[in-house]
């Protein structure tokens, strides 16, 4: 992994960086609509300005996500920037598990802008997209591995946990910004559903790891496999240690205690922090890396 890193050239950095910022938008555009939908506490005026935010990421996420297929085509070039302009290559790329994941993404993207639908199916159409978007990054790398059914479900349920998480990030600093009451109600519905999704997280990512090596004890062996353990470990330590946070920190909002409403706003900026860390690391190893297939004996 450190060799792979050492000996990449611009073209495999601006792959990382384009393809971090496709999680983050994607992943913060279906999460603040899942967040809208799921956090029935959150007030009007909040709910409106998160739906605006999905808006902006919506957009992001889609002109990032096209911008993945030359930079593709590039790779398959020899990593000269005239072959990401080449069309006979851009057709290949386009008809790879990479441009079905994008057209998946896109379409579900497209369903987002519906959540400003005044009628019961505009939440139920955004909706849709979001576990479109999250569903469409199993549809390429190691989701395409056997059993891909298994697989591509436990990793859109690992995915849609954490939109989930990056979703509610926005309402949570912002309501703590405002008031202690808003913020302490919300922070305590989020919480409670939190927890469900740190089991989720947690179960899911192991069975993913467990179908991708087939053998977990062997797979700490392979730098893909340290890799990953550690990632999936940070999460759900992350989470875990988040939902608590914010469950502890409920009663002191909801009383309006002096200083909990900037302890919210700095444990959030904090689990920003990290899953960003956590985003560009799963964007380098998906890059520079591939899991080693570990047959038990």
């Amino acid at each position: 992994m450190i060799d792979a890193l050492a000996a990449a050239d611009t073209l495999t950095w601006v792959a990382i960086v384009v393809k971090a910022l496709v999680y983050a938008t994607s992943l913060t555009a279906a999460g603040s609509i899942l967040a809208t939908v799921a956090l029935r506490s959150l007030p009007q005026g909040d709910r409106a300005w998160v739906i605006r935010l999905a808006l902006v990421c919506t957009v992001a996420a889609t002109m990032l996500s096209l911008a993945r297929l030359p930079l593709r085509a590039s790779f398959l070039m020899g990593g000269t920037w005239d072959g990401a302009f080449n069309p006979m290559i851009l057709t290949i790329v386009g008809q790879s598990p990479l441009g079905t994941s994008i057209a998946i993404r896109l379409a579900g993207l497209a369903l987002v802008p519906a959540i400003l639908i005044q009628k019961p199916i505009g939440p139920v159409l955004a909706a849709t997209g979001a576990l479109m978007v999250a569903a469409s990054f199993t549809f390429r790398g190691h989701a395409l591995a056997e059993p891909r059914v298994i697989l591509g479900l436990l990793l859109a349920v690992h995915l849609l946990t954490i939109a989930f998480w990056i979703g509610a990030f926005a309402p949570l600093y912002r309501l703590a910004g405002q008031n202690g009451v808003g913020a302490g109600t919300v922070a305590h519905e989020f919480g409670k559903l939190a927890l469900w999704g740190v089991g989720a997280l947690a179960v899911s990512g192991s069975l993913a790891l467990w179908l991708l090596t087939k053998d977990l004890i062997a797979a700490l062996g392979t730098a893909y496999g340290q890799i990953f353990v550690l990632k999936l470990s940070a999460f759900t330590v992350l989470l875990g240690l988040a939902a608590l946070n914010k469950l502890r920190l409920t009663p002191a909002l909801l009383r309006q205690d002096k200083g909990a409403a900037q302890s919210l706003r700095r444990s959030v900026l904090v689990e920003i922090a990290l899953v960003a860390l956590i985003l560009l690391a799963t964007a380098t190893l998906t890059t520079v890396s591939a899991p080693l297939m570990v047959e038990s004996s």
